[in-house]
């Protein structure tokens, strides 16, 4: 498939890709890796973005316990 934003003005592509046009930022990651990852975050795996959530959700958990920990010690 011809991506056409790889023939446009970067200027363009990274206007568009930051709107969210999907091609747009494709070509912007491609002509200009550093500034994508500045401007539209750096790209994430599946597989890190899993591993993420789920140290976020047992800090979440952690947290919950410790507050039941410490309610049931004030409450005797």
């Amino acid at each position: 498939m011809d991506n056409i934003y790889l023939r446009m003005p970067l200027d363009r592509v990274r206007s568009d890709a930051l709107t969210g046009v999907k091609l747009a930022r494709e070509a912007y990651r491609q002509r200009d890796p550093v500034g994508a990852d500045f401007d539209l975050g750096p790209v994430v795996s599946p597989a890190e973005q899993q591993a993420h959530r789920q140290r976020a959700m047992d800090a979440i958990t952690d947290y919950e316990r410790r507050q039941q920990h410490k309610m049931r010690a004030q409450n005797g």
